[in-house]
């Protein structure tokens, strides 16, 4: 028996669910291996039972004949949930205690990655955070696995109820109000540029003062978390921070070349 087969019956959830993640695999792009695997199965297994799918080579094979069927998997398995200044007392903290700590902020200029940005609207909250600071040459980077929500992100358009964690002076200052949509500002959207980036697979920008990666970890196995903190961790300047999820604290940070300096903010060490 080769090592391949050897790995997939000793998988805990058998040889058809480690096959059937692998073909997915091949055909989304997203390695579901390096997912937590009692979570992903669950997921999975809720799925098919709405679509009336009776097994995984069942789903594996309809996965290779139908475009569509893969289009679908990938927006149920990519985690869209996002919102305006999440947990606003961390924003604050952001603005009030970490911006002027970072590498360029006597330059007013910055590099920030916003990894995990969904429908952007936290890529947008950072570059409302720089720009209430005047930092106008800010850049930030916003990237997600799903390529309809980076649509929506380069779009700039949210409802009422998803603009509903903007400050309401910044939601005046930073939005238009059109065809009952708030729609982003050219001053702000001209600071933020989006692409597709795997945190699992693709390789990391460089030289960041500021990483925002928020929620997005936890959906990870540990190894995999392991392998991504130190990716974020390499991406920063010296002098760089990492600001993290409410789920998401390092407990081992200078493992990884960090050091906590607020809770939920790490900075890289010289």
């Amino acid at each position: 028996m080769s090592r391949s087969e050897t790995a997939l019956e000793m998988h805990p959830y058998g040889v058809e669910y480690s096959y059937f993640c692998t073909k997915a695999a091949e055909l989304t792009g997203i390695n579901l291996h390096r997912y937590k695997s009692k979570q992903m199965h669950r997921r999975l297994v809720n799925y098919m039972n709405r679509r009336n799918i009776p097994d995984f080579p069942t789903f594996a094979m309809r996965l290779q004949r139908d475009s569509d069927e893969v289009a679908k998997l990938v927006e149920y398995l990519t985690i869209n949930v996002s919102e305006f200044f999440r947990n606003q007392g961390h924003w604050e903290v952001l603005f009030d205690e970490v911006v002027p700590l970072l590498p360029d902020s006597a330059k007013r200029r910055m590099r920030v990655w916003s990894a995990g940005s969904a429908a952007g609207q936290e890529a947008y909250s950072a570059a409302i955070t720089f720009a209430e600071r005047s930092f106008y040459d800010a850049f930030i980077l916003g990237t997600d696995i799903d390529e309809p929500s980076l649509s929506r992100a380069r779009e700039a358009k949210y409802t009422v109820d998803e603009a509903k964690g903007v400050p309401e002076k910044l939601l005046g200052r930073y939005f238009r109000k059109e065809n009952g949509m708030y729609v982003v500002k050219d001053l702000v959207k001209q600071m933020v540029s989006f692409r597709r980036h795997d945190l699992l697979g693709s390789e990391y920008p460089g030289s960041m003062d500021l990483i925002i990666c928020r929620n997005v970890l936890i959906y990870f196995s540990e190894q995999s978390k392991q392998d991504v903190i130190s990716k974020l961790a390499a991406s920063l300047k010296q002098g760089g921070v990492l600001f993290m999820g409410a789920t998401e604290a390092i407990f081992n940070s200078k493992e990884y070349g960090l050091t906590q300096i607020f809770p939920f903010f790490y900075r890289r060490l010289p």
